[in-house]
């Protein structure tokens, strides 16, 4: 088959890493795919789509113009550009990507011709069989003109679902009983996307439920699919102590990358003593868990620091706390609610550390130097790094919400991590504690995460569900 795949966000994030992994299982299953992608030349080599799609046929629609012009203070989601800079599904403040919910119609129709001239340029090169389009947007309305007979499947990764939730919740606390009308535009424009697609898929059963409620979208329309794992790239390494010392060395003292909240990667850096504190008095590596991800507010790192604090007050050996958590990730200047870095710092936690965001053959190979990971989310849409985590046969601690309530088992011989409840830095303290001071339990639930990724979660498999799906989809009449 010949499929088109469109993604409006430069490469960041969950949903580009599945864009990337599909397309390139699906080229390996012998199909021809493009991908119409968004791309940012910002000095980051891993925004700009020809890097990070490196193999993968593509057309970039590239917002660095628009990018330079937010440099200069101009609006760069305004329809005085030719490629507007895409929104957001989160709203956080003095980014470029302003939340879609505070667009005007004008910036809207500007983005939705920007689209409709991408897809016709491809569509004189590429002929599809199929869009395949990741998340709800106004590419939807550009799909529909230029290609109105091809079927659609939309891949709802669950962050389009939270950004309806909060509206929700926004204006419910509102002190204006007046409708926000932009708040209606948007929500007619995802109707709309929703009205246009011919199928769907859901990451996982939780986003297919949401999707049914808060979208509307008909139970025989959806498909669960869930994200995969490269599993060529994610495995356990055998690695010292001296090889974890050493790739910490690389990403904490030679070339660190974390962040305060002055944006600057770079601006938290230790020095060579820092490194002592991985070991214990024989020399061997202490217990270190991991948090991989953005510095969103449903990923609760504040709250995984606040539980740090209470697991140091009871797990120390001598004066120190005899574990370490490595914070891995945060884009750069983005981050909501309290900054990790400055809550870590508040609370003097001499035993947390940022590396900063990373690239993901990077992340394969920092994720064997933990013992655990603990991302303790609300509600996470999917959760494409506890998958990786397992891959690399770890176990995880995840919350009772979400995505990880499909894959993570907390009980029993088939236990993969463990669960906390759902914003209770009690709760998690309490899981840490026991997940840090039990070693066979950890190795017992490692070794089982790792056999459920093989079986069920290589993208190979998780491909060739999408071609059965491609081509049922193909054999309906659009419309219908």
């Amino acid at each position: 088959m010949k499929i088109l795949m469109t993604l409006i966000f430069y490469p960041r994030g969950g949903s580009a890493q599945v864009a990337r992994y599909l397309s390139r299982a699906l080229m390996d299953l012998g199909h021809d795919v493009h991908l119409l992608t968004g791309s940012l030349l910002d000095g980051d080599p891993q925004h700009d789509a020809e890097v990070f799609y490196a193999g993968i046929p593509l057309t970039a629609v590239d917002y660095t113009a628009a990018w330079q012009g937010f440099q200069r203070g101009e609006d760069p989601i305004s329809d005085s550009w030719d490629v507007p800079f895409h929104p957001s599904y989160e709203d956080k403040p003095g980014v470029p990507d302003r939340v879609f919910y505070e667009i005007g119609p004008s910036s809207h129709t500007a983005l939705v011709e920007c689209w409709v001239r991408a897809l016709t340029q491809v569509g004189n090169a590429f002929d599809a069989d199929l869009l395949h389009l990741h998340h709800l947007t106004y590419a939807h309305a550009a799909a529909a003109e230029v290609f109105p007979s091809l079927p659609r499947l939309t891949q709802l990764h669950g962050t389009e679902i939270k950004m309806l939730e909060k509206l929700a919740v926004l204006e419910r606390n509102s002190a204006t009983p007046t409708p926000n009308e932009l708040h209606g535009f948007w929500r007619g424009v995802l109707r709309e996307a929703v009205n246009t697609s011919s199928h769907f898929v859901a990451i996982s059963p939780d986003v297919r439920e949401r999707a049914v409620e808060r979208l509307s979208v008909d139970d025989g329309r959806i498909t669960t699919i869930p994200n995969g794992v490269d599993t060529s790239l994610f495995q356990p390494l055998e690695w010292s102590t001296s090889d974890k010392l050493a790739f910490l060395r690389r990403i904490l003292v030679d070339d660190p990358q974390g962040w305060d909240e002055g944006g600057a990667p770079g601006s938290v850096r230790y020095d060579s003593a820092a490194l002592d504190r991985f070991t214990d008095a024989s020399g061997q590596m202490r217990p270190l868990a991991i948090f991989v991800g953005r510095f969103l507010d449903f990923k609760r790192v504040p709250m995984l620091l606040r539980a740090v604090a209470q697991v140091n007050r009871t797990l120390a050996s001598g004066s120190e706390p005899s574990f370490n958590l490595l914070v891995w990730g945060g884009m750069p200047d983005e981050w909501e609610g309290e900054h990790p870095h400055t809550v870590a710092r508040s609370l003097d936690l001499p035993n947390v550390f940022f590396c900063g965001w990373l690239p993901h053959d990077i992340l394969s190979q920092g994720l064997n130097l933990a013992d655990i990971l603990v991302a303790p989310s609300f509600n996470e849409p999917f959760g494409q790094v506890y998958l990786e985590a397992m891959a690399t046969e770890m176990p995880v601690i995840a919350t009772r919400s979400g995505g990880p309530l499909d894959f993570v088992v907390d009980e029993g011989p088939r236990a993969n991590g463990w669960f906390s409840e759902v914003d209770d830095v009690d709760s998690l303290a309490g899981v840490m504690h026991r997940a840090l001071t039990d070693e066979g339990e950890r190795q017992r639930r490692g070794a089982n995460a790792l056999s459920l990724i093989r079986k069920q979660y290589d993208w190979r498999d998780i491909a060739q569900r999408y071609v059965e799906l491609y081509e049922s989809i193909s054999r309906v009449p659009q419309g219908h």
